[in-house]
């Protein structure tokens, strides 16, 4: 039988990139310049074989396509152990944006399935999805059962996008969405026939049928008059954000995930939310939500939106993340496996002492939830949605919000100083935090800038400083006398004047948005 590689063979080229450094697996806060990555590669954590990390993952592809390997069902066995939860990306300095993993696993598994070597269970999951709508062989008429009898109308201007999981699996977070749109008096309704997003075909590499289950859900949202669609599932979310406009679909409607829509609510002064006793909590970065679609702070605002709430980071957070090991099809095909990767997780989050785990995701609900019994763990995980629920209260008037009078003048100071960020490139964003008092530094254009008094989306760089170090900054009148004094409080911190920041770009990225003459002239470089 001639094997053939047709989706694998169009990285070839970049495959060749690899310097095999082996930040995907090793690097640490040691190696990465303070950003809160600590071994990223959630699956060779657990197994321990470099041919589990992105290194060895391409070393094994380049010996497919030169044939030193032979296609067969040990690499199907081995190709469906990637969570393709893109952390390796991150870490990756080969080219700006990382060799891209994850679109390779997938080529190479629409070639497994194409050469015939594909698991039965997947067969099983296309079949379902082609029967009855789902991958969980549930009947379609039973969907949105779990909302009783109730009336749906026919178009309204949000559509909530439930989602198989949720519908099937994970109930309860598809009854809280039902139950907060209710109270928050939302204008929405549901699909009356809604199909698979397809997620689930597209990282098993079964992409036949994923054209027709869009176009279903297309025609109904559309019918519908949707201006607006909604999902609490992250999958979902990223399947109609990121993929269906990658394989050519095209619509007039925003998408949105749960997070963010709420996060628009709070922002309009149409929701808001309260504890009645303090909680401390921890977030999970579903890898669907975060890394494949950008969306890092909407969740976090939402759960600081809740009064007498604190919310802890873990070790890893944001773009460095652990993945739960539910994704890519891992869940499905090796479960003792995924539990054990959401078992290191779950004790990433117990490190943080919160009394309880937020995520957002039904997947990494479901995923999180079996690793913490895997490791006898008691520390509870709720989905977004099923945490803010009991908090609703009624909006009031919002105060005028009063601004810390440092941060003012913070914000003033670097307004009136815009060479301060020469040599960046146009969309640099920078968040600054005085104690929790945030606010960010948009590049605009060649020593133009825009300061805005809120936290940046999804910043470049994070500072953080000492109120004493910046009263000391904002005193000098030359950009140079800042960028010296501002490396040396980086270098030389004291108790009362300091400066730390991370970084949410790997160094590569950062200089191609030009940080370099910046950190040359505090003299970081």
């Amino acid at each position: 039988m001639t094997i053939k590689l047709e989706n694998l063979s169009k990285y070839e080229d970049e495959l060749w990139l690899c310097a095999r450094c082996g930040d995907c697996s090793l690097a640490d806060k040691t190696v990465a310049s303070n950003r809160d990555v600590y071994l990223p590669c959630a699956i060779k954590n657990v197994l321990g074989f470099e041919a589990y990390a992105s290194r060895g993952r391409i070393m094994i592809m380049n010996d497919l396509l030169t044939e030193r390997l032979p296609l067969d069902n040990d690499i199907r066995d081995w190709a469906y152990t990637c969570t393709t939860c893109k952390n390796c990306m991150e870490t990756c300095t080969a080219t700006a944006d990382g060799i891209n993993l994850p679109d390779m696993m997938e080529a190479l598994r629409k070639d497994l399935v194409a050469n015939n070597f594909d698991m039965p269970k997947h067969r099983e999951i296309e079949a379902s999805i082609n029967e009855f709508g789902n991958p969980y062989k549930e009947p379609a008429d039973k969907r949105l059962a779990l909302f009783g009898k109730r009336e749906w109308p026919e178009t309204a201007p949000v559509i909530y996008y439930v989602g198989c999981t949720s519908s099937y699996r994970e109930k309860g977070i598809a009854k809280t969405t039902i139950e907060l749109f209710d109270k928050l008096g939302v204008d929405y309704t549901v699909l009356p026939n809604e199909q698979c997003c397809g997620s689930v075909l597209l990282r098993l590499g079964r992409t036949k049928s994923f054209a027709r289950l869009t176009k279903s859900n297309l025609e109904q949202m559309k019918a519908a008059g949707a201006e607006t669609i909604v999902t609490a599932c992250a999958g979902c979310f990223r399947t109609w954000k990121v993929d269906v406009p990658k394989e050519g679909f095209e619509y007039d409607f925003d998408i949105l995930h749960i997070a963010e829509y709420l996060d628009r609510l709070i922002q309009e002064g149409k929701a808001a939310f309260e504890s009645p006793k303090s909680i401390t909590v921890t977030y999970h970065d579903p890898c669907h939500l975060g890394r494949h679609a950008e969306v890092y702070e909407a969740p976090r605002r939402v759960i600081e939106a809740v009064e007498n709430v604190t919310l802890i980071e873990m070790e890893t957070n944001k773009r460095y993340a652990h993945c739960c090991g539910s994704g890519g099809g891992v869940k499905g095909s090796y479960g003792e496996l995924a539990d054990e990767v959401a078992g290191n997780r779950m004790k990433e989050a117990q490190e943080t002492g919160a009394s309880l785990l937020v995520t957002a995701c039904p997947f990494c609900h479901r995923g999180l939830e079996d690793g913490g019994r895997s490791i006898e763990s008691d520390l509870p995980v709720v989905d977004l949605t099923e945490f803010i629920l009991p908090f609703v209260k009624q909006v009031k008037k919002k105060k005028a919000v009063t601004e810390s009078p440092l941060k003012k003048k913070f914000m003033e100071y670097l307004g009136n100083h815009p060479l301060i960020f020469d040599g960046l490139k146009k969309g640099a964003v920078i968040d600054y935090d005085l104690e929790g008092d945030r606010f960010h530094v948009l590049v605009t254009g060649r020593n133009e800038i825009q300061v805005n008094p809120v936290r940046a989306e999804n910043p470049d760089v994070e500072l953080l400083f000492a109120p004493k170090a910046v009263e000391e900054l904002i005193t000098y009148n030359s950009e140079g006398e800042y960028a010296a004094r501002f490396g040396f409080l980086f270098k030389e911190p004291t108790d009362e004047k300091w400066i730390k920041f991370v970084l949410r770009l790997n160094i590569v990225k950062l200089l191609m948005k030009g940080y370099r003459k910046f950190a040359q002239k505090a003299g970081l470089l």
